[in-house]
C-alpha cells in the first residue's frame, strides 16, 4: 500500500526529545482506521464562535499535530506567538500518536484541527465522518528516493540489479517506495533488493561501503544525511508527485458555523509561513523558547527546519496561494487510494476545501519580513 502518514511518539509538545534519531520524527504508513467511521462526528464543544477580534473572545481551539516537532509544524505555534490569528483564536497545539491517533482525538472532541496527513481523514470521511480539509500545508511528499553521484544511479531502471535501503523493513518508506518501483516494472525481490540500514547517519555508512545505491528517506533523514555533509541527489520516481501530507483537518460543522475563525486560523498560518521563510532564526528562537529542547542541537535543527520548509513550497498550479490544494492531485491521491484497496470507493473530493483560500493570503508579505 501507498498510505501516508506520519508516526510519532505521543507526548505533549513540552519537553520534546532532542535525540537525531530519525525515529523521532518517522513519516510512515498509516495503519487502519476503520474505527474512526463509528466516532462521533459533532462539532467540538469547548471552541468558542467568534465573529470579530474587537467584540468577542478568541475562539478556544487545539490542534493535534502528527508527531511530536515544533519546528516541523511550527507555522500554527508561530501564528500564536507572532499573533497572527489576530486575537480571532487562541490556539494550543498538542502531538498525537501519528496521524490515525489524531484523528480519532478530532473526532472524539478531544481536539478541533487534525494537522494530520490525507490518508486517515479520507478514510474516516468514507466511514461517514463529515470532515473537511480547509489547508494544505505539506506541498510536497514526504518522502523521496534518494542517491549520491558516486553510484552512477539518476533513474529508476538504474537501480535494477541494485540495492535500495530503508530505515527499518515493512515501515513507511518501503510501502511508499515499492508500489512506485512496481509501476515502473521493478519488483522488489526480484528486479531490486531492499536493505535495512537503520536509521539516523547508518545510510551514510551503507552507501560508504557499496551496501545500497540509493535511499527511501522522509524528510528527517535527508536533514540528518545533509547535516554530515552527503551530497544527494534526487532519483524522479513517476507517481510519486501526487503525494502530499500535512493538512488541516475540521468538523465541517463547525467550519460552516465559523468561517471567519476559519479565515484567521489560514491567514494566520500563511503569514507564519512566509516569516519563517525569511526569518529561520525567528522561527528557532520562537520554538526554542517554548521546546528548549528541539534546539539543543541546533545545527540539526537548522537542517531539520530547511528540510521542513522544502515542504511548504507552492506548486505552480497553487499561483501563490498559502493553503491551497491542488485538484489534479488530491483527485489523484484520491483515486490512487482506491486502487491500492485502502478506500473501498472514492470519496468526494469536496473535502479539500480552497473557497476560503483567497481570504488566507489577505495580507502583505513585505510587513512580515
Amino acid at each position: 500500500m501507498l498510505i501516508h502518514n506520519t508516526n510519532g511518539n505521543a507526548r505533549r509538545m513540552k519537553g520534546l526529545p532532542s535525540k537525531r534519531s530519525a525515529r523521532y520524527l518517522r513519516l510512515g504508513a498509516v495503519a487502519s482506521v476503520a474505527v474512526l467511521a463509528l466516532a462521533a462526528c459533532g462539532g467540538s464543544s469547548d471552541s468558542s464562535t467568534s465573529g470579530s477580534s474587537a467584540e468577542t473572545t478568541p475562539a478556544v481551539l487545539t490542534a493535534v499535530i502528527a508527531a511530536p516537532s515544533g519546528i516541523a509544524f511550527y507555522p500554527p505555534i508561530v501564528a500564536q506567538t507572532q499573533g497572527y490569528f489576530d486575537g480571532m483564536i487562541d490556539l494550543t497545539v498538542e502531538a498525537a500518536d501519528g496521524s490515525g491517533a489524531g484523528m480519532q482525538q478530532l473526532l472524539s472532541g478531544q481536539a478541533d484541527i487534525c494537522i494530520c496527513s490525507p490518508g486517515p481523514a479520507l478514510k474516516a470521511v468514507e466511514g461517514g465522518a463529515d470532515l473537511v480539509s480547509v489547508y494544505t500545508l505539506y506541498q510536497s511528499d514526504v518522502f523521496a528516493l534518494q542517491t549520491t553521484a558516486e553510484t552512477g544511479v539518476t533513474t529508476a531502471e538504474d537501480l535494477r540489479g541494485k540495492v535500495i535501503g530503508v530505515d527499518s523493513l515493512g515501515a513507511g518508506a518501503e510501502s511508499w517506495l515499492v508500489p512506485l518501483m512496481s509501476a515502473q516494472g521493478l519488483e522488489a525481490g526480484v528486479d531490486y533488493e531492499i536493505f535495512a540500514t537503520g536509521p539516523g547517519a547508518a545510510p551514510l555508512t551503507a552507501f560508504e561501503r557499496g551496501e545500497i545505491q540509493a535511499y527511501a528517506a522522509a524528510f528527517i533523514d535527508t536533514a540528518v544525511l545533509r547535516l554530515r555533509g552527503v551530497e544527494l541527489q534526487l532519483v524522479e520516481l513517476p507517481g510519486s508527485e501526487i503525494f502530499f501530507d500535512a493538512i488541516y483537518v475540521m468538523k465541517k460543522e463547525y467550519v460552516d458555523a465559523n468561517p471567519e475563525v476559519i479565515k484567521a486560523l489560514g491567514r494566520g498560518t500563511a503569514m507564519a509561513t512566509v516569516y519563517g521563510a525569511s526569518n529561520p532564526s525567528g522561527v528557532l528562537e520562537i520554538i526554542g523558547a517554548q521546546y528548549p529542547d528541539e534546539i539543543a542541537d541546533m545545527p540539526f535543527a537548522e537542517a531539520l527546519l530547511a528540510e521542513t520548509q522544502s515542504l511548504y513550497s507552492l506548486p505552480p498550479q497553487a499561483e501563490g496561494q498559502w493553503g491551497y490544494s491542488v485538484p489534479e492531485r488530491h483527485d489523484a491521491l484520491i483515486v490512487a487510494f482506491v486502487d491500492q484497496g485502502y478506500l473501498k470507493q472514492p470519496v468526494s473530493s469536496d473535502f479539500f476545501d480552497n473557497s476560503l483560500v483567497p481570504d488566507y493570503n489577505d495580507f502583505d508579505p513585505a510587513s512580515l519580513a
